[in-house]
């Protein structure tokens, strides 16, 4: 009974460790400066981490290998966090949209409501990658998302050249029922 609680318990453990190692890892530069951090983006050949309360930016060039190559896989797993511009020489504009439908469990009563959706554009304006920024009713996500997904937009530009960018979009929904029906009253 002990070894089979040791077993669970080191089973427990590790499936614990590599949850953690997925959200943060120690990064290593060629100086030998550490960092045990996150990646949250990788602009331009600079990878940017979150140390703790703390954001610092190294040149991919300047870590160790290993480190290369951990960051190399999430840019693979991570598509829609590199090289995505959040700052252009011209802004995306819209081409073509639609808007979500308020879904019908809103309907039967005066109804407000906000969904802020983050888009992930390509150099093509096409959006690849959508997601729920904030949002004041769990109904109005999907709509919000669906709709989204199917805008085109011209795509930003940085330097004369199209780029991957970000942008967000907000989307309110606002429903005020008709009145009821006013009965006439016959007039004697």
């Amino acid at each position: 009974m002990k070894a089979q609680f040791t077993r669970i318990a080191a089973v427990a453990v590790v499936g614990i460790c590599s949850v953690a190692a997925s959200f943060a890892e120690v990064y290593t530069k060629l100086d030998g400066t550490a960092y045990d951090g996150e990646v949250y983006k990788v602009l331009d050949g600079v990878v940017y981490l979150t140390v703790g309360d703390e954001r610092v930016n190294a040149s991919l060039s300047e870590f160790d290998a290993s480190s290369q190559a951990a960051i190399g896989a999430w840019t693979q797993e991570n598509p829609h966090r590199v090289d995505v511009y959040t700052k252009w020489d011209v802004q995306p504009s819209i081409k073509s949209s639609s808007m979500p439908k308020l879904p019908e469990q809103f309907l039967a009563e005066e109804f407000k409501g906000l969904v802020s959706v983050d888009l992930v554009l390509n150099e093509a304006g096409q959006v690849i990658h959508a997601s729920i920024k904030k949002s004041t009713h769990l109904g109005l996500e999907a709509p919000s998302l669906e709709a989204a997904k199917t805008w085109i937009f011209e795509p930003a530009k940085v330097g004369g050249k199209s780029v991957r960018s970000k942008l967000r979009i907000p989307f309110k929904f606002v429903n005020t029922p008709p009145p009821p029906p006013v009965e006439e009253v016959p007039v004697s």
